[in-house]
Order: structure tokens, then sequence, then C-alpha cells
């Protein structure tokens, strides 16, 4: 009887005590990452008028101040740094070197301000990361405590830099597992992102995305345009993720086979994508904000640009320059989606913002955080829309993402198995026939084949509920 009477009380405290929690850690998160964003922006707007001949000499140097503060510094700082974050909840605690932040943002900025084709979203999460994992140190909590509060720092960061609390929230929670959202999340990363977003705000920054004023009316051949819309968003993420693996994995034979200095590629990368400025212009560079404007505005762009956004972004991160990724997501969203619009009779404007979330969908394996932040930008009457295009996006991409230390919590096709509670940098890949000679691997004729594919079921099951279990704890927090 009694614990009827006391559970409500409990149940309470533990909703105040990560209202506050997260609010604070969000509050802070929101102060280091706006004064981020404002010293980028300022770097960026020194080096937005050089000339061509300029940044022949500012994308190799760039680079190799960042292959040396990377290599010396934060070996964590490398790449769009996310995934880093994601590994350290998961294999970790959340536990997180206080130098990535500073190190990071230093990197960021050689890496942008330079030219070099990367996002403002990933460094900003693995900042507010850092910075929760500080708090936890500070405060001493649990290994469960810290997870909590680092996913909060991720989440955070998101919102503050998108101003998209709620997907933000989301986006960080959902970039964990593929598949799967852990509820007990959800409180304290919503009050975070809220907090970092009203502080940064408060602050001065500002954000801007043209609104998209009216939703596609609904038909059958709509929704058939749509889908198609979104397969072509998914094979787009596809062929980004597989550049960039290929580009990285190069890279580390070359380090491990030939014994290159790790600070070269960085100076390589930024040669080549001189040469690519001098190619195609400088639109694929920096943050391209310019480029997705236009986009999202109605107007035509370039049939390719998408596809140099894809090549520029996968050298820049490929080998191993610092910076985020879901911003190139969405410029490559946003310049495909124009593109197949006009091909498919769709507005141009609305092609660009329902590609600019399916592809970040396919790309980061969020869908739920997708179709939330598209509506936050362009309103809630672009839901169904993007519901549409983005669910066979995410599809498409298969068992593969832009951040590659996700968990497995979802089989996304019977005939393309892949084990459950293990991350995908870590599946293996066993070929496949061609898809006209494959039978189904369902429960019903799964056979000795489909366990040769996965492993045993007994295991994949057994690591599947231990991952459930690690974050199914309720340990009390005070």
């Amino acid at each position: 009887m009694m614990r009827r009477v006391w559970e409500p009380l409990f149940m309470g405290r533990q909703l105040v005590l990560w209202l506050v929690l997260g609010s604070f850690t969000g509050g802070l998160v929101g102060i280091v990452v706006t004064y981020f964003l404002k010293i980028l922006f300022w770097s960026i707007h020194v080096t937005a008028l050089w000339p061509l001949w300029a940044l022949a000499l500012a994308l190799p140097v760039g680079g190799l101040l960042t292959g040396l503060l990377i290599h010396y510094g934060a070996p964590d700082a490398a790449g769009h740094g996310t995934e880093a974050v994601i590994r350290a909840v998961h294999q970790k605690a959340g536990q997180i070197n206080w130098k990535v932040a500073p190190i990071k943002a230093l990197a960021t900025m050689t890496t942008i301000a330079a030219g070099g084709s990367a996002g403002k979203e990933g460094p900003s999460a693995q900042i507010g990361a850092a910075v929760a994992s500080a708090l936890a140190d500070f405060f001493r909590f649990s290994p469960e405590q810290r997870r909590r509060i680092v996913i909060c720092g991720i989440g955070a960061g998101f919102a503050a830099v998108f101003g998209t609390p709620v997907a933000g929230a989301m986006l960080g929670i959902e970039v964990l597992a593929v598949g799967d959202l852990w509820y007990e999340m959800l409180l304290p990363s919503f009050a975070a992102s809220v907090m970092a977003y009203e502080v940064a705000k408060g602050l001065g920054l500002t954000w801007f995305y043209p609104h998209v004023a009216h939703a596609i009316p609904f038909s059958l051949w709509s929704f058939g345009r749509l889908v198609g819309l979104g397969i072509a968003a998914g094979l787009a993420a596809y062929l980004l993720v597989l550049l960039m693996e290929g580009l990285h994995h190069g890279m580390q034979r070359l380090r491990s086979v030939r014994g290159w200095w790790p600070p070269l590629f960085p100076l390589l990368a930024g040669i080549v994508l001189f040469l690519l400025f001098v190619l195609v212009g400088r639109a694929p560079g920096g943050l391209s904000l310019g480029l997705l404007a236009h986009a999202l505005a109605g107007h035509p762009v370039d049939p390719w640009m998408w596809w140099w956004k894809i090549v520029f972004v996968a050298i820049t991160l490929g080998f191993g320059m610092s910076g985020g990724i879901i911003t190139p997501l969405f410029v490559i969203g946003a310049t495909l989606g124009s593109t197949v619009a006009g091909y498919l009779g769709l507005p141009l404007a609305d092609g660009a913002a329902v590609g600019m979330m399916a592809v970040t969908a396919a790309g980061a394996n969020a869908p739920i955080a997708a179709v939330l932040m598209g509506m936050e930008i362009f309103g809630s009457r672009l839901g169904p829309d993007l519901l549409i295009a983005v669910v066979p996006a995410f599809i498409m991409i298969g068992n593969h993402s832009v951040y590659p230390s996700q968990r497995v919590r979802l089989q996304k096709s019977p005939w393309v198995p892949i084990p459950l509670g293990i991350a995908l940098e870590d599946a293996p890949e066993p070929p496949l026939p061609p898809p006209w000679t494959r039978k189904r691997l369902s429960e019903d004729h799964g056979s000795e084949r489909h366990h040769r594919a996965v492993g045993s079921t007994e295991e994949a099951s057994k690591a599947d509920e231990a991952l459930r279990l690690t974050w199914s704890r309720r340990d009390d927090p005070s």
C-alpha cells in the first residue's frame, strides 16, 4: 500500500532532478556553442573575399594546421566528430577528454574558414558532449548518470546550432542507435535542448531558412513522386558514405602499411580541394549556406551540384580534416531535391526542402528527427510530404551511416541481415548474390545460411538484450 503512496513522489523527484540537470547542462552548452559559432562565422567572413590565388595557400596550410592539432592534441577531433561521441557513450559511459572541445573548435575553424567542405553541427555536438562530460567529472556522477548528461550535451549542441530544440533533442538520441529510442532520455534531452536554444537566441545567435508556403497537394501521383525523391535521396547518402569510407580506409592503410605521417593527409586534402575549386568554383566548399539558401528559395541549381558537394565533403572528412556532416547533408539533399523535383514536376522549393530532410534522415539513420526538424524549419504543413520521402530514404541507405559507431537495433531488410546489438563499423559484410537469386531470410525459412550471415541467433539476442539492459537501468541519480 505504501509503495503506491510513495511511487508518484519518487517519480516526481526523478522528473524534477533531470529537468534541473538537463536545463543546467543545456544552458552551459548553449553559451559555449554560441561563442564558438560566432568565432567560426567571423573567420569565414574574413576569408570569404579572398581571391583564388590566396586559397592556393590557405587550403593546404589550413589542412596541415588541422592535421597537427588533431594528431598531437586530440585524435578524436578528426572527421565530423559525432561518431566519436557515439562511441564514447556506448563504450566509455560518455567519458570524453576535455581537450577535445577547444581542439575540435580550432580544427573546425582551420578547415571551414580555409574552404574545406564540412559543417558546424558535429563540432557543436562534440563540444557539448565534452562540456557535459566535464560537468559529470566535477559533480562526480556515476557512469550511468554521466552517460545521460552527455546525451543531453549532444542534443543541446544540435539544438543551438540549428535553432530546432525539439528536433535537436530527438537527433541527439536517435543517432545513438539504428531503429531505437531511449525513452528515459527524452525529458532531460528536451530540457537541455530547449535551454540551449533559448540561451543561444538570447546571446544573439540567429537562424534563417526560407519557409515553404504550401504543402504538395496529396494524390497517388504526388505520393509516387515523393517516394521516388526519397529513393534518390537514400542513394545519394549511400554514395557519400561509400566515398568517405573508401578514402578513410585508404588513408588508414597508407598510415599503417606505408608509415605516412597523419597530418600529411589533411594537407593533401587541401591541395586536391583547391584543384577542384579551379575546376568547378567555390560554391561546394565551406558551409555552402548560400547554395543551400538558393535551392530552398526555389531557384534552379546546377544539376550536378549535389555530386560535387558529395566529392568535396568526402575529400574533406575522409582525409581527416575537421567539421560536421549534417550541414553537408542539408546541402546535398537540397540541391539533389531541387534537381529531381524539376524532372518530376514538383515545385523546386518543396523538392529542395523534402530532399534536404530525406538525405539527412538516410545519412544519419534518424528519420524521426529529420521529419521533426523539417516541420520546425519549414512548417508543420510539410510534415506528410517529409514522412513519405524520409522512410524510403532511410531504407535505401541500408546498413550504412555517416555515423559508423551507431549500434544496430533494427533489421531493415531480411535480404540484407546484420547482427543486432553491435556497432555498424563492427558488423560483418558477407557477400550477397544477385537479388533475383536470393531467398528471403525470415524466421519461417531462415535456415543455416541465415545463421552464417548474421551469426548465432542466440548470440545476437544476448548482445541485443545486454544493450537494452544497459539503457534500462533506473539508477537513482541523487
